[in-house]
This record gives structure tokens, C-alpha cells and sequence, in this order.
């Protein structure tokens, strides 16, 4: 550049500083473009913004091609399970992918039946059935809280020709909990009921319910056995429940009679969980029959010249006592009437089925302080058997004692009544630092408002000068008295103020004498 260039200034600058100084401006010149750079680019990129995560993979894989053929920038985060889009096409996103049927939620639902194959067999159709109900088992699991994904495995078996050989169906559920998240019984047990109600011929007992640990959350082959622990544990619970009822009822209406604190309570109950069925037949009386059916034979018989042989008997049989025949002539009649009546059968069948959990066996025993009295112990057995329900034909039993209870860990909560000192004495070690704080606070307080005052008090030496400054003032003309308009200000204030005014060189000389004094 020539010399009357608008840059040689600068340029003649720049050859005179130092190489090292040279190399740190081009650098730092550098760095400015590259961070101009950066800011321009990332102004003119769109924010994005997560559309959907916790997607599988096929999922992700499934919108990452949906996206690309429509044009739309994504970025896929969290180890492929999050998409993220602009932020201004984020709705018009969601719409366009729930219209293709994404996300699918990681399995195939009954969709897969919406393309007909005609070449399928009936072998393919099953599987397909198969999968779409497995896939939206799992799409509605997924919706239940504390629930983050799951997997649902089932086996249908094929249609035996005997019941006898039938297999029955089975379900496996595996879940992925959130994380802190933990279902409790009750939703375990609607997870149960939602796969046995959504699979024909699928029981309870065929039902598998596992986490992500491997812990086994629902197990049908053991929870339909009374004795698998499961069952055994929900009976010990209704047993608990019931027991901590009825020990609670007692242990409040003892402690409204006898004190809080008299009084323990201990109550065991015996449940039966036994499931019985009862069939009983009744048969009504006889003059209450209603007759079905009725019979009624009659033979009737006449006859005449009838001949009668010998009389039965040995002689006549062997040939004794007589062998000769005696021959009757007579008339004859003869008549039966036989009537059969059928009666309807007067029967009536009930069936009783007995529900588990009824009530076996009671005891209770009840320990009460000594000092209770002989008549309200008497009071308190009737009162307690009646509340129980107390039944000694059952086999109930209920013990009621008086025992001395144990008072020391009351006691040391309690201060002594009579030590009236002691007590003083605790209350002023707590008022003792609230008092040493303000008594601090007063005496910093004193001190500051003595110092004030000093400050504002002359010193002795300034003490000739004022009087000399009083005897030039008193030998100037005294001034009209006015009024005072505030009776607490100082008179003497007042006046020299007032000398002041009426004669500055005065007081200016005054105040020159006390500076020169000062030195």
C-alpha cells in the first residue's frame, strides 16, 4: 500500500511492535473469528428440543427413517432412546408419526393384522395372533405408573380332542420399574387380572409376574396352594388385622376406666381358613305328598258242584285210616281288590358353602395395675368378655390380672413435686444466657451514649477564649430581645447566634483567636 494509504498508520504501527506481541494479537484476532464463527452458525441452527425418549431401538431406528423422508432435522440422544426435533415442529411432528403408527412402543400389537396375506397358513396367523396380543398386553402395562417397559410371553396350546388331555394356557410378564418406583400387592395383582382377562383359558395359577432382578413379583403355581407362602402370608395378615382390632378396642375403653398407662391388653385369635361345602337333602312328610299316580285290581271269582277230595293228612296220603273218597257238592265266590298309589317325592337339596377366615378360638388376657380395685377387676372381666364376644362353649379363655407395673421410666420424665428449687433452678439455667445477652446489650449501649457525650462536651483549654469572646460580645450594643420559639433551646445559643448576625467581623475575629490558639 502506497503511503497515502487510510491503512499506512495502522500498518507502520503494527512493523513496530515486538515479533511476540505480533503473534499474541494475531491469535487472539484468530480465536475472535473462530468464536464469530461458532455464534453464527448456532444462531442460525434451530433449538431442538426431545420429541419422545425411553424409545427402543427399533422404535428410534423407526422415527429416525420416518423423519429423514420427510426432511425433518432430528438429533437422536440418550443412547438412542431420545429424538429430538425443532422446537417449532415438535406438535406437527407428533401428529404426522402417531398418523404412521409410531412409536409402536417396542412390540407389535394387532396392527400387524391390518396388511391381509392371503398366502399366510393357519400355523403364521396363530403366531401373529400371538405377538399382537403379547404386544398390546405390554402397551398397557407400560401405562401403569412406577412402570417403564415390559415384555409379555404367551403360550396357547393347540385344541385337544379330550378335556382330559387339554393343557391349560400360561402367561410371563417381565417388568422394568422405574427407578425408586416398587408396585405393591394390589397392582401386582391388577397386572394379574389384566393378562387372566385378556387371554381366553388363562388362569391365576398359570401367571408369572418377574422384575428386571429377577424377583418374582406374582408366582400362579404357588399362590393358588393354601399352603404356599403367598396364601400363608395373607391369612397370617387377616389374622393380624383382626387381632390388632379387637386389642384396640379393649385397650381404649380400659384406658377411659382405669387410667392411660394401667392397663395391657393381649389378644390371639385362631382363624379357620378351611373352605367347606355343604349339601343337605330334606324330605317333606307324608300327608304332605302329592300322589303321582294310582292302581286299583279287582278279581272277582263265583263257581258251583265243586268236588272235594279227602282231607289232607297221613292217612290219606298213606292209604290208612280210611281209603275210601268223600265227594261234596257246594256253591262258591271269591273277590280281591289291590290299590297302588305313587306319591311324588317331597325332596329339598341346599347347598352351603362356608367362606374361610371364621373364627376358631379366642384368647384374652388382660393385666391391670394394682392399684385397681377387687370390684372394678369383676367389673372389667364382664366387660371385656362382652366386648370380645367372649364364647366358652367355642373354647374362649380370658384371663384378667392385677400386676405392680413398672412406673421408673415415667418417673424419670417427671420432675419431683417436691422439690420446688430444683425446678426454679432448672428454668433459670435456660434463662441464664438469654439474660447475660442482654445484660451485654445494656452496657454497650451505656458505653456508646457516654462516649456521645464526651464528643459533644468542649475541651477545658477552649474555656478562656470563650470567656474573652462573652466580654467583646457584652460590650457590643445589645440587640432587640426576640421571643424564643423553643423554650428547650439554650439562651446563651441563642444570643450568640443572634450577635453574630448582627456584627459577623466580631465573631469571625473570635473565631481566628481560637484557631491561633489552637496551634
Amino acid at each position: 500500500m502506497g503511503p497515502g494509504s487510510p491503512l499506512a498508520p495502522y500498518l507502520d504501527r503494527w512493523n513496530q511492535l515486538p515479533r511476540s506481541r505480533q503473534v499474541v494479537l494475531g491469535a487472539i484476532g484468530a480465536a475472535t473469528l473462530v468464536a464469530l464463527y461458532f455464534i453464527f452458525m448456532a444462531s442460525n441452527s434451530p433449538k431442538m428440543v426431545v420429541a419422545y425418549s425411553g424409545l427402543a431401538p427399533e422404535d428410534s431406528a423407526a422415527i429416525a427413517d420416518q423423519l429423514e423422508s420427510d426432511g425433518v432435522p432430528y438429533k437422536i440422544d440418550g443412547g438412542g432412546s431420545a429424538v429430538s426435533v425443532p422446537a417449532n415442529q415438535v406438535a406437527e411432528v407428533r401428529i404426522k408419526l402417531a398418523a404412521a403408527g409410531l412409536p409402536k412402543g417396542g412390540s407389535v400389537g394387532l396392527e400387524i393384522f391390518d396388511k391381509t396375506n392371503f398366502g399366510a397358513t393357519d400355523f403364521v396367523q396363530q403366531v401373529n395372533y400371538r405377538r399382537g396380543l403379547e404386544g398390546e398386553l405390554a402397551r398397557s402395562i407400560n401405562t401403569l405408573n412406577g412402570v417403564k417397559a415390559s415384555r409379555v410371553h404367551i403360550v396357547i396350546p393347540e385344541e385337544a380332542i379330550f378335556t382330559a388331555d387339554q393343557k391349560k394356557a400360561s402367561a410371563s410378564v417381565l417388568l422394568q420399574l422405574k427407578p425408586g418406583a416398587h408396585l405393591n400387592e394390589d397392582q401386582v395383582r391388577g397386572i394379574t387380572n389384566l393378562v387372566t382377562n385378556s387371554v381366553e383359558g388363562l388362569e391365576q395359577g398359570g401367571v408369572t409376574i418377574i422384575d428386571e432382578t429377577g424377583h418374582v413379583l406374582f408366582d400362579g403355581a404357588t399362590f393358588d396352594n393354601p399352603f404356599s407362602t403367598g396364601g400363608t402370608a395373607s391369612q397370617m395378615g387377616l389374622q393380624q388385622q383382626y387381632e390388632a382390632s379387637l386389642q384396640q378396642d379393649v385397650q381404649s375403653t380400659l384406658a377411659k376406666i382405669v387410667g392411660q398407662g394401667r392397663s395391657a391388653v393381649t389378644v390371639r385369635a385362631t382363624l379357620n381358613f378351611d373352605k367347606v361345602t355343604a349339601i343337605e337333602d330334606k324330605f317333606g312328610a307324608p300327608d304332605t305328598a302329592v300322589p303321582r299316580s294310582s292302581t286299583t285290581s279287582t278279581e272277582t271269582f263265583n263257581g258251583s258242584n265243586l268236588n272235594v277230595g279227602n282231607v289232607p293228612g297221613t292217612g290219606t296220603n298213606g292209604g290208612t285210616g280210611g281209603g275210601t273218597n268223600t265227594t261234596a257238592n257246594g256253591n262258591s265266590t271269591y273277590s280281591k281288590t289291590e290299590t297302588t298309589v305313587n306319591n311324588e317325592v317331597n325332596k329339598t337339596t341346599s347347598t352351603t358353602v362356608k367362606a374361610p377366615g371364621s373364627l376358631q378360638k379366642l384368647s384374652v388376657s388382660v393385666v391391670l395395675d394394682e392399684s385397681v380395685t377387687a370390684a372394678q377387676e369383676a367389673s372389667i372381666t364382664s366387660a371385656v368378655a362382652a366386648a370380645v364376644g367372649l364364647d366358652q362353649v367355642r373354647g374362649d379363655t380370658l384371663s384378667v390380672t392385677r400386676l405392680p407395673f413398672d412406673q421408673s421410666a415415667v418417673q424419670d420424665l417427671l420432675p419431683a413435686a417436691s422439690d420446688g428449687l430444683g425446678v426454679y433452678l432448672s428454668y433459670l439455667k435456660l434463662l441464664l444466657p438469654l439474660l447475660a445477652v442482654i445484660l451485654g446489650f445494656v452496657l454497650v449501649m451505656l458505653l456508646l451514649r457516654s462516649l456521645s457525650k464526651r464528643q459533644l462536651t468542649l475541651p477545658a483549654p477552649h474555656q478562656a477564649p470563650m470567656l474573652q469572646a462573652a466580654a467583646a460580645f457584652a460590650a457590643l450594643p445589645a440587640a432587640e430581645d426576640i421571643p424564643a420559639l423553643q423554650p428547650q433551646v439554650d439562651p446563651h445559643e441563642e444570643r450568640v447566634m443572634r450577635l453574630a448576625d448582627a456584627n459577623p467581623r466580631a465573631v469571625a475575629d473570635v473565631v481566628q483567636t481560637w484557631m491561633r490558639e489552637e496551634e
